[in-house]
């Protein structure tokens, strides 16, 4: 536990950039105070993930930009096989 990056390998290339694009929302996993979390599929590989994606004016509007920065700062020192590990 605490390592900044997993063992397993992230869903593109370091120096590639993804963005919502490159996904398709197959179905919403879950719905939280600042965010909601789907089921995604990357579309050329076929390999499904969860994606959490978030509206910054409403974060902006309800104070809840340190706690999005809060989580941040744990989900990049996390790697645990139980827990979603953020690329």
């Amino acid at each position: 536990m605490g390592a900044s990056t997993s063992s397993k390998s992230p869903p593109c290339d370091e120096n590639e950039d993804v963005t919502f694009d490159h996904f398709e929302i197959l179905r919403a996993i879950g719905k939280g105070s600042f965010g909601k979390v789907c089921v995604v599929q990357k579309n050329d590989t076929k390999k499904m993930y969860a994606m959490k994606y978030m509206n910054k004016q409403k974060c902006v509007e309800r104070n809840e930009v340190r706690n999005v920065f809060k989580e941040l700062q744990i989900m990049q020192g996390l790697e645990h096989p139980f827990l979603v590990n953020l690329w």
